[in-house]
């Protein structure tokens, strides 16, 4: 019974958690734990049976976790790579098709380089380029549309130009001019932690204290137990008769009834 006791709060602390994503990269869990870090919330990171890793945050830090993620658009996905796409097996090849591939493939690159911009969430390209016919003799230009979600402490507007011309670089054809650029804020509010820690008002946070207080005293009881000890009153009156014993002579004496000699002549 006592080893029971013993680990109930370790049992009650750990059901207090609350799963938050699973199946993740072990990259993906590191920067949901860094960026949960980062506002105050405590994200545990686990390791599944399959290999792949999941995120667990407290039950009363799900809604502040759930919202600081949405923000930064957590957990990020992989981008393709022209050399996988291109990877197929086959010896024959659709050039129409190809054409969509590479399209693609560009997109998925050119989001995943503009994502290394310091202050940069997510990043989105998208490539108009017209079907060339040798018969025509005007050519559409080809166009793009660049959407970022950026962190409000950063500063980019001094970057958008070198943007532009990031984007119009990789594409033949595409002039800095036909690149549409749209930015996007993102400014996650997190209700700031107390100065103590604990928050007495949120109900995981009494529940827990509640829980914590049980525990104690089912611990302490069962000590109490162990010792022998069946009620307080006895022993009590057990440890009074011990001392009058040792004093026998102080055994009758009551308190105010001790006279002064002088007094009584």
């Amino acid at each position: 019974m006592r080893p029971v006791l013993f680990l109930l709060p370790l049992v009650l602390l750990a059901g207090c958690e609350s799963t938050l994503f699973e199946s993740l990269e072990e990259g993906q869990a590191n920067q949901i734990v860094a960026v949960l870090s980062e506002h105050g919330i405590q994200g545990v990171k686990k390791r599944n049976s399959d290999k792949t890793w999941s995120v667990s945050v407290d039950s009363d830090k799900v809604v502040a976790a759930t919202e600081v993620t949405r923000d930064y658009a957590l957990p990020r996905g992989g981008h393709a790579n022209l050399g996988e796409l291109f990877s197929r097996q086959g010896l024959i090849s659709n050039p129409g098709e190809d054409q969509v591939r590479y399209v693609y493939g560009l997109t998925q690159e050119l989001s995943e380089t503009l994502e290394k911009i310091d202050g940069v969430l997510v990043a989105r390209v998208h490539i108009v380029q017209p079907e060339r016919d040798p018969l025509m003799r005007q050519v559409t230009a080809p166009s793009a549309s660049v959407m970022i979600r950026y962190r409000s402490d950063f500063n980019l507007d001094y970057m958008k130009e070198k943007i532009r011309g990031l984007v119009a670089g990789s594409v033949e054809g595409l002039t800095p001019d036909r690149v549409y650029l749209t930015l996007v804020p993102v400014t996650p509010l997190v209700e700031p932690a107390p100065a103590g820690g604990v928050d007495p008002r949120r109900p995981g946070t009494l529940m827990l204290m509640v829980l914590t207080v049980m525990a104690t005293v089912l611990i302490v009881s069962a000590w109490v137990w162990a010792k022998g000890v069946r009620s307080m009153s006895p022993t009590f009156f057990r440890r009074r008769r011990t001392q009058s014993a040792a004093n026998p002579d102080n055994a009758g004496a009551k308190p105010g009834n001790h006279f002064n000699a002088k007094n009584d002549v």
